[in-house]
């Protein structure tokens, strides 16, 4: 049975180096003046707690200050690479917090704050009756009773404060028909409530999430209740409402009455989901005039939100996803490939591959393109590359008149060379239609002003699970084997596309310059074109250290030719993101490549002897460096690639695919 108050005890058997067993959790969004003002405060009114704060991602000017007051302030930075949802972002500060050993979760938004006294309160509860979800009397920054508890009437949909129990007769409102909850603004649970509850469910995204909670709490057999004599302060909108204004963000429109409609699907019967549907127009308007009637004077942005609210809340169906792909052969991109495949895997997602007639005709919700140029420049004779751009020009002119949203993976930091005028301002309607970047690293800055989301690049160690079988690398790589393939000494690997930027001539210079470095050097890959063809033969004929396969490698031959070598070197000019790279690292094998932000942070997630640097241009003293590096200490245990896990890269992308559709 919930109810609107406690009897609990009072705080005298608690102290306030009992706040070391509380974790205060707080996601973060947007202005990190909010947690400046709000939860530094907390954090010292409540010393020896532990505060976790979660970042969700909104720009990296916000992100470099959040992580800068964590670390000023010694808080536990939680760091997603994309906005998870207020949900899903608390979930990840909960079990940051639990690993290190908290034992009661106060979940605080970061524009509330709730002193000791409250604090103790709120711990003295959950202590005394571990199945409850306590939440303290919220007031609003005047002093005024914000939120004490609220009824939810099942059969209607519309909600009450606790303190009107009084005016309502039981007959009017049995039990069984009222769910009591709490405001997500701040709350308290146990550890052991919180692992009966697996925390919050993550697809309300933004508001009802507590509603829900509440729901699973009293599901569970505990109880909901406000702690007699706790309070914490809340500003209220701190990142939901526009500066000086009473007017909500479209965002509060769309997820309260959509995720209205999904807590009914979620928990009532047929007969009321139905009942709530025939309100949910009233209950909509209701919602909107929140935000007062000037809001109105400007009507296009509030009123989309409520018809895409409306709309999305009476389907429950998976987000529909154009992939700029346009089929899945033995030569695609694995990086492409195993995304795709991962994505297809998951309920959420519905995945198509590209074609002009399903990309103009076709139903999907979000276009998700990679390089987008190829959508121009992959025909190879004029008559089709002018039959593409014309495609290509229908293709953006049904994304604008549909509003679909595009998200783009940012690889290349510019556009290629030899694009016409035209094609530069296809690129540029593309990129107007963008509404959520995603990219490889924190260190790509794209050039749109949109949400960004950091979805590190997956491994390949799945991809050539059958083309290797693992064996130790710790030790020596000299002699070892990968499959049935025996580690030749001294052997140096480049492999991939032969372009100029990627500095295979400057190797084959610097080795040439040594004639008598004790080298085995092998190239395999396709140049990108004749005259730069020509130039390497020329020089692998010229030197017997040196031999290449200058065609395309299939899966099996580039697993074994990576298996033999002690080094693959990658010579490149300049490198910012380089599946090259990682499927080296994938193969169990050293690596040596440019000296960068990128390449350090990558050289110190995979551990030590992995990944080797060189700054400038490639010299025969920076090879002989990792030969005898990868010779004389070598890794101690397999590269550190538990980060970059398909399912979790995909679960990212879906969220991005998710985000795009929100207002």
């Amino acid at each position: 049975m919930s109810g609107p108050a406690t009897n609990d005890p009072l705080t005298s058997d608690l102290a306030m180096s009992d706040l070391a067993r509380l974790a205060v959790v707080v996601v973060s969004y947007g202005d990190p003046a909010l947690l400046e003002r709000h939860t530094t405060q907390v954090a010292e009114a409540l010393q020896p707690a532990r505060v976790v704060v979660v970042d969700n991602h909104s720009s990296d000017a916000n992100r470099d200050a959040v992580r800068a007051l964590c670390e000023r302030e010694g808080w536990t930075g939680v760091f997603p690479g994309t906005n998870t949802g207020f949900g899903a972002g608390c979930n990840l500060g909960a079990a940051a917090a639990l690993d290190a050993g908290a034992e009661v979760l106060l979940f605080l938004n970061p524009d509330a704050t709730v002193d000791a006294d409250s604090a103790l309160r709120l711990m003295a509860a959950v202590d005394a009756e571990p199945l409850l979800l306590a939440g303290p009397t919220v007031l609003g920054p005047g002093g005024e009773v914000a939120s004490a508890g609220i009824d939810l009437d099942l059969s209607t949909g519309t909600m009450r404060p606790w303190r009107r129990r009084a005016q309502r007769t039981t007959a009017q409102h049995p039990e069984e028909d009222t769910l009591p909850w709490v405001t997500g603004a701040c709350f308290a649970v146990t550890r052991e409530l919180w692992a009966r509850l697996a925390g919050f469910d993550e697809r309300y995204f933004l508001y009802w999430e507590d509603v829900d909670l509440c729901a699973r709490t009293r599901a569970f057999g505990g109880r909901v209740a406000v702690v007699d004599g706790a309070t914490a302060v809340h500003s209220g909108g701190g990142t939901q409402r526009p500066e000086g204004s009473r007017a909500k963000s479209p965002a509060y429109y769309y997820f309260n009455i959509r995720n209205r409609a999904l807590f009914a699907r979620t928990w009532l019967s047929e007969e009321r989901e139905l009942a709530w549907r025939r309100g949910a127009v009233g209950a909509a308007y209701e919602i909107l005039m929140r935000g007062g009637r000037r809001q109105l004077l400007h009507p296009v942005r509030p009123i989309s939100a409520v018809v895409r609210g409306l709309r999305d809340g009476r389907r429950d169906r998976p987000v529909r996803v154009l992939e700029s792909v346009r089929e899945l052969r033995a030569t695609t991109n694995p990086y492409i490939v195993q995304l795709v495949e991962t994505l297809r895997r998951r309920d959420d997602t519905e995945v198509a591959l590209f074609g002009f007639a399903r990309a103009v005709v076709g139903r999907y919700d979000v276009f998700h393109v990679h390089w987008p140029e190829l959508l121009l420049t992959s025909a190879r004779t004029p008559l089709r590359r002018l039959a593409r751009r014309l495609l290509t020009t229908a293709f953006v002119a049904r994304l604008r008149l549909t509003r679909t949203p595009v998200v783009r993976t940012w690889h290349n930091l510019v556009r290629p060379d030899g694009l016409t005028r035209w094609d530069h301002r296809l690129l540029d309607a593309l990129e107007r239609r963008t509404r959520h970047v995603i990219r490889l690293t924190d260190q790509t800055a794209p050039p749109l002003d949109v949400p960004t989301s950091t979805i590190v690049h997956g491994h390949y160690r799945d991809w050539f699970a059958s083309e290797v079988s693992t064996s130790s690398t710790t030790g020596s790589t000299t002699g070892s084997t990968t499959g049935s393939t025996t580690r030749q000494p001294r052997r140096v690997l480049y492999f991939g596309l032969i372009k100029p930027y990627k500095g295979v001539e400057q190797l084959l210079e610097a080795v040439a310059d040594s004639p008598g470095a004790d080298l085995d050097v092998r190239l395999v890959g396709s140049p990108s074109d004749a005259a730069l063809a020509d130039r390497v033969r020329a020089a692998v004929a010229a030197d017997a250290r040196v031999s290449a396969e200058l065609s395309y490698a299939d899966d099996a031959t580039l697993a074994a030719e990576v298996g033999a070598a002690e080094l693959v070197v990658l010579p490149y000019k300049a490198m910012h993101n380089s599946g090259a790279l990682l499927l080296a690292l994938s193969l169990d094998t050293p690596v040596l490549a440019p000296d960068n932000e990128v390449n350090r942070r990558l050289a110190d997630e995979v551990g030590a002897g992995w990944l080797h640097l060189f700054d400038g241009t490639l010299t025969i003293e920076d090879l002989e460096r990792a030969l005898k590096a990868v010779a004389t200490n070598p890794p101690a245990a397999r590269p550190d690639l538990s980060a970059r896990e398909w399912p979790e890269s995909a679960a990212l992308h879906a969220a991005a695919f998710r985000a795009s559709l929100y207002p």
